[in-house]
């Protein structure tokens, strides 16, 4: 069998300092062709915004409380749940993982689910 032949174009890059020399139409000069490759262009971000209050569970793990039982979009049934776990909050409503005690699994339900037992 024959070798094969390599088919590579090396790639060479221009450097012209006259383009970036040369002012836009907005009157700022323009960037070196190869400075800042795949960089930040415009104005730099701004800070993200500080939450004004932690956000706190209301209920903690193991406390036993009134699941609220779903509609039609929903297939959950309401009665007596444990809390296992509470779960991270990144946005909407806080969320908590809890085993009811009539079914063998476990379900994440809203904050806004549950109620205390009277």
């Amino acid at each position: 069998m024959d070798s094969l032949k390599s088919i590579a174009v090396p790639v060479t890059r221009k450097r012209t300092t006259s383009v970036a020399a040369k002012p836009r139409s907005s009157g700022r000069p323009l960037p070196p062709v190869d400075s800042h490759v795949g960089g930040m262009v415009g104005a730099p971000r701004r800070s993200a915004p500080a939450l004004a209050a932690a956000v706190a569970h209301r209920y903690q793990v193991g406390q036993r409380l009134q699941m609220l039982g779903g509609g039609r979009s929903w297939a959950r049934a309401g009665g007596v749940c444990r809390i296992t776990a509470l779960m991270p909050h990144e946005n909407g409503p806080l969320l908590y993982r809890v085993r009811s005690e009539m079914e063998s699994f476990e379900r994440v339900v809203a904050e806004d689910d549950l109620t205390t037992l009277d």
